[in-house]
């Protein structure tokens, strides 16, 4: 190989030197392919990738949005309350026999303080 070959072949290779040019120049040929062997085939390639597509929302992207407000509303939830409020639900929690996150819980699923006869069905429970 002379010296000229040897300098051209780098200028051609000096491109494709790094790796994430030198994967998506793959990609492209591949995909190139791809579409050259479909139309050898009899194919019909579609003008644009985006042909019968109504732009609306990803499959899963409702699914993941609602998960994550759920998440956001346990954090919001949970968060620990202010020390003189934390510390009067322990004393009642304890006062009723019950843990500190049965007695927050009742709280927040029925939006009410517990009593006696609802305290002593969480420790039957």
């Amino acid at each position: 190989m002379s010296l000229a070959d040897i300098q051209a072949r780098a200028r051609s290779m000096a491109g494709r030197a790094d790796p994430k040019a030198r994967a998506r120049y793959f990609h492209a040929a591949n995909n190139a392919r791809k579409l050259a062997n479909l139309k050898a085939e009899g194919y019909v390639i579609p003008l644009s990738e985006w042909l019968g597509h109504n732009n609306g929302p990803d499959w899963f992207a409702s699914e993941l949005f609602i998960e994550h407000c759920w998440k956001l509303a346990c954090e919001k939830a949970w968060a620990p309350p202010a020390q003189e409020i934390g510390v009067r639900r322990a004393r009642k929690a304890e006062a009723l026999g019950v843990t500190y996150k049965q007695y927050v819980l009742e709280i927040l699923e029925r939006g009410r303080y517990l009593d006696e006869e609802t305290a002593a069905e969480l420790r039957m429970h």
